[in-house]
């Protein structure tokens, strides 16, 4: 037998062997169980970050403060030849630290520490005559009467979302008189006359007597949220806060401030789960 015909007949085995061992892996791939499909991973819920609290400062300018007083309304204890003041305006400063709460998406609870500051002067025209030489001479005489109180207050309030940004605030004002100083001074129109009154009744830097130990009143107001980032916002606001209870316990005195001003927050938020159309 030549070599061609070894060849011819190794090339056959090889082809054999290799046709079975084809055979062999096709039907062990047909055999083996098909993997199962992977089943599809739950939606993740959807989150969203929401305020939970604020808190800040507030300033507040009180360019009117409404003095309302009794009739001849003078200072308790205090000499003076008066007949009596009328009410008058003032004006103010408060400066505190505020927390404000969301109940709903809607509605927040906020409350509010202060100190306030006010400023007035009442003033009174008095007709009187006098005797200069031998003549009678009719003049008048000049009341005036400063003041400048200080006072604590707690405000509580609720603020309601009227629209997109803005709040209807309104609650109590519970609070003290810290201290309140005055001066009087009383002289007669016409700085000609020859006469001057008593040193007890021109008085500077005086304490004011009988102050009141707790302040009752409201306060109802419009604000409005600006948001500068996600944790700061500030809320300007336009507010009246009448008073029900007087500055002393022996008089009837209020002051009721207008205020003009705008918070600071800081706002603490928190991640919250929200649904959506595709997963409830």
């Amino acid at each position: 037998m030549n070599t061609p015909t070894y060849l011819c007949r190794a090339i056959a085995v090889i082809v054999v062997f290799s046709a079975a061992a084809s055979l062999s892996l096709a039907q062990e791939s047909l055999s083996k169980e098909r993997p199962k499909p992977k089943a599809p991973e739950a939606p993740k819920p959807a989150m969203v970050e929401k305020r939970a609290l604020s808190i800040g400062l507030v300033t507040l300018f009180n360019p009117v403060v409404t003095n309302d007083v009794e009739t001849g309304f003078k200072l308790p204890t205090v000499s003076s030849c008066c007949p009596g003041y009328e009410g008058t305006s003032g004006s103010g400063i408060a400066i505190g630290a505020e927390l404000m709460l969301p109940l709903s998406d809607a509605l927040e609870l906020g409350a509010r520490i202060a100190y306030q500051t006010s400023s007035a002067t009442f003033s009174a025209v008095e007709p009187t005559t006098v005797r200069v030489g031998n003549s009678a001479v009719k003049t008048t005489i000049d009341h005036s009467l400063s003041t400048n109180v200080s006072s604590l207050f707690l405000e509580p309030t609720l603020n309601y979302l009227l629209t997109r940004g803005i709040y209807l605030s309104g609650g109590l004002r519970l609070g003290t008189i810290t201290g309140g100083m005055y001066d009087q001074v009383e002289k007669f129109t016409d700085a000609s006359i020859p006469y001057d009154f008593e040193t007890n009744r021109n008085a500077k830097d005086q304490e004011i007597p009988f102050l009141s130990g707790f302040q009752l009143g409201a306060v109802i107001g419009l604000r409005t949220l600006i948001e500068l980032g996600p944790s700061l916002s500030v809320m300007p606001e336009i507010s009246y806060a009448p008073m029900f209870t007087s500055i002393v316990s022996d008089a009837s005195w209020t002051a009721s401030p207008l205020r003009i001003g705008a918070s600071i927050l800081l706002n603490v938020t928190k991640l919250e789960t929200v649904s959506t159309p595709i997963a409830p």
